[in-house]
């Protein structure tokens, strides 16, 4: 009889043990909800002006929601590059603050390599003081590459994962998988890719798709892209296809980012949201899994408009604020040094096109030129690209002229064809010292950013410059490297009085004049 009762109530367990794919369904639809942010750009502080809502509101509020039940919270990518605060510590500020709200996965984006990829590595290695937790960083679609042989190797494990899984507290199993797109290494200075690879998105994704599926038992698989909806769809829109290995969709939701739009859109039922740049919103999603395992979108909302539960928020978390407070104060005295008085604004690139805006890497380049003349370089002309935001009118400050021009570029002199500058200055700005006809067989000397000198395409050939020699580097005593933020900082040091912001359109010395051919 004991036997008999032991054998009975063995086979009552069985029969009412929960499936792998379904525990805690009870036959109801359960839900995950995913909140993400994009391309933050080291905005850390708040700036009412700009709508853009720091770190202490945005950190605290994703820690909230992160401690929500079924909720994920995932980065785009792009989080680091762009201010004094989380420049000068190469994004360790900002990476702790993820450990610190503990961000379930951290795609890769191009800007992330603005220090060489050892910063990366170095991030991504660093645990939260209190909790050890680390954020997942993604990066699956990045390879090692013999750019000599072009050979593409093995993925690049130093620098990321190729996906990550996360278990809800529902019995939902979700995969993430982060990807970055194929062209953004051209929009990376090139000598700090040059052992790496981006390949196709979309092959990448549906073979761990698959794996995900049919391996990882996942019920749910979302892809992380630094990429936008629009580059995604035209560039991988097979993943929103049916796989034949797993009968499912390869992908049921898209996070989006590098085009600091703000996209919500679906195709083939899947979603893809983007939410603008530098902390002024963020993404959701949020997904439903019925009893036979199909996926359905509840939401998908960029929050363009809708920010005031983190607008808000006035109680901080205070780790968060801890962090905030110790780099802040790091670089509150280098930030705030004036450098110079102006009386307009100097845009970041003259959208007009009739050369009647003042732009500052018209003053960029004059700065660049004057310093190379400085040092010794007979130079034709200087150039630049584009900054990143405008400064002015009034006080400019370090930290003011740090956002507009927040890369590392430094300067090399190079003799250059005279069809590849005609060809470059339709696009960036130029200071001519030389006033004779630039003529397109004949080289001249430039003194130009690393990132324009030195550009290749995606097949690793030189495409900006495609003649060209270096002459040298612009440096000064006693610094590592001389950047061009630092060199215009130098000369705005110098000039005296207020500056003339109409001194800076385009006109004059800021017109290249060529022969036409």
């Amino acid at each position: 009889m004991k036997k008999a009762g032991l054998l009975l109530v063995l086979i009552m367990s069985v029969v009412m043990l929960p499936s792998c794919n379904n525990s805690n369904n009870n036959g109801k639809d359960r839900e995950v909800t995913l909140y993400a942010m994009n391309d933050f750009h080291g905005a850390a502080v708040y700036n009412k002006s700009s709508s853009e809502l720091g770190i202490l509101k945005q950190g605290t509020f994703f820690k909230q929601k992160g401690k929500e039940k079924n909720t994920l919270i995932l980065n785009s990518g792009d989080m680091w590059q762009g201010s004094i605060e989380s420049n000068l510590n190469y994004g360790q500020f900002l990476t702790e603050v993820m450990n610190t709200v503990e961000f379930d996965c951290f795609t890769l984006g191009n800007h992330e390599f603005d220090w060489g990829a050892e910063y990366i590595t170095k991030n991504m290695n660093l645990k939260d003081s209190d909790t050890n937790y680390q954020t997942p960083f993604l990066a699956s679609n990045i390879y090692h590459f013999d750019r000599e042989n072009l050979i593409v190797k093995d993925h690049a494990d130093e620098l990321g994962q190729e996906y990550v899984v996360k278990n809800l507290e529902n019995g939902l199993k979700v995969g993430i998988i982060g990807i970055i797109g194929t062209n953004q290494i051209t929009s990376i200075t090139s000598g700090f890719v040059d052992s790496y690879v981006f390949l196709d998105p979309e092959s990448i994704i549906t073979r761990l798709s698959d794996k995900l599926r049919t391996e990882e038992n996942v019920d749910v698989v979302v892809v992380d892209a630094h990429s936008s909806a629009d580059e995604m769809l035209a560039e991988c829109v097979g993943i929103t296809n049916i796989s034949n290995k797993s009968n499912k969709r390869y992908v049921d939701a898209v996070f989006c980012a590098h085009s600091h739009q703000y996209e919500a859109t679906e195709y083939n039922g899947v979603p893809f949201v983007q939410s603008g740049c530098n902390g002024r919103g963020y993404s959701e999603i949020s997904l439903s899994v019925d009893k036979d395992g199909e996926v359905s979108l509840v939401t998908n909302d960029n929050h363009r408009s809708n920010t005031s539960e983190i607008r808000n928020i006035t109680s901080y978390d205070s780790k968060i604020e801890s962090l905030y407070e110790k780099y802040t104060s790091e670089t509150k005295d280098i930030g705030c040094k004036v450098l110079a008085n102006i009386n307009g604004s100097l845009s970041q690139s003259d959208y007009s096109g009739d050369g009647t805006k003042a732009i500052l890497p018209n003053l960029v380049s004059k700065a660049i030129a004057l310093e190379a003349i400085s040092q010794g370089y007979e130079i034709d002309l200087a150039m630049c690209n584009k900054s990143r935001s405008s400064i002015g009118p009034g006080t400019i400050t370090y930290s003011d002229l740090y956002k507009a021009l927040p890369f590392n570029n430094e300067i090399y002199v190079i003799n250059a064809k005279g069809s590849d500058i005609i060809n470059e200055a339709q696009y960036n700005s130029i200071c001519c010292i030389n006033p004779d006809l630039i003529e397109s067989n004949k080289y001249y000397k430039v003194a130009v950013i690393d990132y324009l000198a030195t550009h290749r395409n995606v097949f690793r050939i030189y495409d900006y410059f495609t003649d060209f020699e270096i002459l040298g580097k612009l440096t000064k005593e006693g610094s590592e490297f001389y950047n061009y933020r630092d060199i215009t900082a130098d000369y705005l040091l110098k000039q005296e009085g207020t500056i003339n912001a109409s001194d800076y359109t385009t006109k004059g010395q800021f017109v290249l004049n060529y022969v036409q051919e």
